[in-house]
């Protein structure tokens, strides 16, 4: 099943009622990122660090990157606290790269393993005591593990102000 991105002012939100049609798969990436953004609101050191991999690259609308380590010493410090975060209009970016081998197209093996997760969000987050709301575009790059034990982990963010 092919999913190509559309520009975010033609996107709907994505409902659980509305991903019957997604493969499986990508079902799980929705909600494994859906649920690590829960675990940063919520302070689950446990979840967040089975969510993310160990070289991941958290890029803030600032420029600011985290690492996982980071991440976890700032939320379990209190130096970050997430209030909120809300998604909206969830897509699934996956590969095409243009040219099959064999009459096979080589981005379905890849998109079955790599998939990229672009949305808007809205975070209620203080840093260092401050408070701010802020209004993104988020692109998350989430690899799904050989071992499938653990699912689908964040490897790379970058988030933009809208």
């Amino acid at each position: 099943m092919a999913l190509n991105p559309v520009k975010a002012k033609a996107q709907k939100p994505i409902l659980l009622d509305s991903i019957v049609n997604i493969e499986p798969i990508y079902v799980s990436l929705l909600l494994n990122s859906m649920e690590y953004h829960q675990a940063l609101v919520k302070g689950d050191l446990k979840k967040i660090k089975y969510r993310t991999s160990k070289q991941l690259r958290y890029g803030h609308s600032n420029g600011w990157i985290e690492t996982q380590k980071e991440q976890l010493k700032n939320i379990e410090t209190g130096y970050l606290i997430y209030h909120s975060y809300k998604e909206d209009s969830m897509n699934i970016a996956l590969a095409d790269f243009g040219f099959t081998i064999n009459g096979q197209n080589p981005a379905q093996a890849y998109n079955k393993n790599n998939a990229d997760l672009v949305f808007n969000a809205t975070i209620d987050v203080s840093l260092q005591g401050k408070r701010n709301t802020y209004h993104l575009k988020v692109a998350e790059r989430w690899v799904r593990k050989a071992n499938r034990k653990k699912g689908w982990q964040l490897v790379g963010r970058q988030a933009d102000k809208i």
